[in-house]
C-alpha cells in the first residue's frame, strides 16, 4: 500500500493548467507570426516618402540641366559643366550616378521603371513596386531640347 502512495505523476488539475498555458503561448505566437508576415509584405512595397523624395530629386536635376537623354529604363541629365547624372534601375533599386562613377540608391523595392517623353516639356516617370502597385509622375523640363 505504501508503494502506491509514493508514485509520482500529474493530477488532472496540473494537466489542465499546463494545457491552458500552452494554448496561451500558441495564441501569442500566432498573432506575432501574422504581424511579422504583414510587415514583411510591406517591405516589398515602395515607401511613399522615398517616392516623393525621388521625384523631387529628379525634378531638381531637371531644373538645373541643359540637356537630357531618355532611354526606356534610364534618364541622363547634363548640367552646364557637361557633367552627366543618370538614373537607372539595377536589380530592385533605382540608383543615381554622377560621371558614371559610384552610385547612390534613391529608391528600393522596384519591379520596373519607365521613363517616357510626355509632351514637349515633360517626362513621365513610372515605377512599379514588387507588389505590383504603380506610381506615376510628370517631371517638368526647362530646357529647349527637342
Amino acid at each position: 500500500m505504501k508503494r502506491l502512495q509514493n508514485e509520482n505523476g500529474f493530477t488532472l488539475l496540473e494537466t489542465l493548467f499546463s494545457f491552458v498555458i500552452f494554448l496561451i503561448i500558441v495564441s501569442i505566437s500566432t498573432s506575432s507570426l501574422t504581424g511579422f508576415i504583414h510587415r514583411n509584405n510591406q517591405y516589398e512595397s515602395l515607401n511613399r516618402l522615398e517616392w516623393d523624395n525621388f521625384i523631387k530629386e529628379v525634378q531638381k536635376e531637371a531644373n538645373k540641366s541643359i540637356g537630357y537623354t531618355i532611354y526606356s529604363e534610364m534618364l541622363v541629365f547634363e548640367d552646364r559643366y557637361h557633367v552627366q547624372i543618370s538614373y537607372r534601375k539595377y536589380a530592385t533599386i533605382i540608383r543615381r550616378q554622377k560621371l558614371n562613377t559610384g552610385h547612390e540608391i534613391v529608391l528600393q523595392n522596384v519591379s520596373s521603371l519607365i521613363f517616357k517623353r510626355n509632351g514637349k516639356q515633360k517626362i513621365l516617370v513610372k515605377v512599379v513596386d514588387q507588389n505590383g502597385v504603380s506610381y506615376e509622375k510628370n517631371v517638368r523640363l526647362f530646357t529647349d531640347q527637342n
